[in-house]
């Protein structure tokens, strides 16, 4: 037994929190910084409406910004330090004043959501509304840096990456977008994002303070001892079950969208067929439906049912197949009302792939055949239903550079006829789109677009 001690004393030295700490210190700075009064609450509603303003335009920026100012923090450790103390009244103070705070937060997120002309889901606030056991770790272990950092004697740089790993206003934040919009399992979720912080950032500062032994406010028996250790365990753990469902299923999801994934990239090649988007529906009763939309040939319905038994073999089961292509009704239709957000990205993407099936010489021929020219402009209306008609034509011209070598240019034109109400900015965004387009598809020194209405 004394060899293992003799063999534990070095760990002990390196991890040893009792140097460097200031109990009575601590105690008396989380206590003064728990009041939302005066600057703390000018710094609450400025991270409140910083957050809610880089959740909205997706910024992460802002966010961490308004992690860095929130006073939220102080509240929630003096929960866990109170419960560590024993000192009721500063329970008591803290949770009231971890109440006001939240509802302050909450209702300027809330108001902003509300008259915001954006107002939208971005993938921020999507990232907050499906917390997991992973958000409960990030919570235990920020706020045990966060109170070990306060702790010391001297002022630690651990506190500004503790805010933002924690990140407390912005779960908050997005509970309001939940409410403003009228989506409630954005609000749920985020509530229990938020709620999970808070619980194990108190339930970190409680173990240090009982670890480290800070001194005791009220003198308590080993009976309502015993008994606040079992109601704060309880509580924990109680908070915890959820997100390990939710994990769990997070989990499976990722591991099932990858057995589609790798079915779709495997098999669909195989066919002369290119990818586009794929969707897994699933349906009441095991009734689930997996839709790929991809350009190329039609294929056979024995080729149909040969791949939807190949499901079963990527752990697929019970999923009917259907394959829709670019050139099919249905497949013009999806991409005119379903990719309309980023469809020229994915006519590049397509292009890109379309590009490697050539050599340089095969792609300079291909590029100056007028039929090329052709497809390009029928295209384009396809893609873009505003254009009313659009006309080409091949350009040369002496450049005017004695330098230029070359000295003779290409210069492709497009005149494009919109149809009538499209408003003049909105004609200068497609024109850009329109450009940015044209130089994935054709070589030459100038591309120049023109519009006329």
């Amino acid at each position: 037994m004394k060899q293992i001690t003799d063999m534990l004393k070095p760990i002990k030295r390196i991890i040893n929190l009792e140097e460097g700490s200031d109990k009575e210190k601590t105690i008396e700075q989380i206590n003064n910084d728990v009041y939302m009064r005066g600057a703390n609450v000018v710094y609450l509603v400025c991270s409140a409406l910083l957050a809610s303003i880089g959740l909205d335009v997706s910024s992460p920026a802002v966010i961490i910004g308004a992690m860095l100012i929130s006073p939220l923090m102080s509240p929630i450790l003096g929960i866990g330090l109170s419960l560590g103390i024993h000192e009721k009244e500063k329970f008591i103070i803290s949770v009231r004043e971890f109440a006001i705070s939240v509802a302050i937060g909450f209702l300027v997120s809330y108001v902003y959501f509300l008259i915001t002309p954006l107002g939208n889901a971005t993938t921020e606030l999507l990232a907050r509304v499906k917390p997991t056991v992973l958000d409960l770790l990030v919570a235990f272990f920020g706020g045990t840096a966060g109170i070990v950092a306060i702790s010391r004697t001297r002022a630690a740089a651990a506190l500004p990456g503790v805010a933002i790993a924690t990140a407390l206003m912005p779960p908050v934040c997005t509970a309001g977008f939940g409410l403003a919009s009228g989506n409630y399992n954005f609000f749920f979720g985020a509530i229990y994002l938020f709620f999970i912080n808070a619980v194990f950032i108190s339930f970190s500062a409680y173990l240090f303070v009982r670890y480290l032994k800070f001194p005791v406010k009220a003198y308590a028996d080993s009976r309502r001892l015993m008994r606040t250790r079992i109601i704060v365990l309880v509580f924990v753990i109680l908070v915890a079950v959820p997100s390990f469902y939710i994990f769990y299923g997070v989990i499976t999801d990722a591991r099932f969208t990858g057995s589609v994934e790798k079915f779709v990239k495997t098999e669909l090649p195989k066919r002369n067929l290119k990818v586009i988007d794929w969707k897994y529906v699933k349906g009441d009763n095991g009734s689930n439906h997996l839709n790929v939309y991809a350009a190329g040939r039609e294929i056979s319905k024995v080729s149909k049912d040969t791949l939807e038994t190949l499901l079963n073999n990527y752990g697929i089961g019970n999923t009917k197949f259907t394959l829709t292509l670019l050139s099919d009704e249905e497949g013009k239709e999806y991409f005119r009302n379903e990719l309309s957000a980023d469809i020229m990205s994915k006519v590049k993407l397509m292009q890109k792939s379309q590009e490697e099936l050539f050599t340089d010489t095969e792609k300079k021929m291909y590029e100056n055949d007028s039929a090329k020219l052709v497809d390009i402009c029928r295209d384009l209306k396809f893609f873009m239903p505003e254009i009313e008609s659009i006309g080409y034509s091949k350009n040369y011209f002496e450049s005017a550079d004695i330098k230029d070598s070359s000295n003779i240019k290409r210069m492709t034109l497009f005149r494009i006829n919109w149809r009538n109400g499209l408003k003049k900015n909105r004609i200068i965004g497609k024109e850009n789109e329109i450009r940015e387009y044209l130089k994935t598809k054709i070589i030459a020194d100038t591309i120049a677009v023109m519009s006329e209405k």
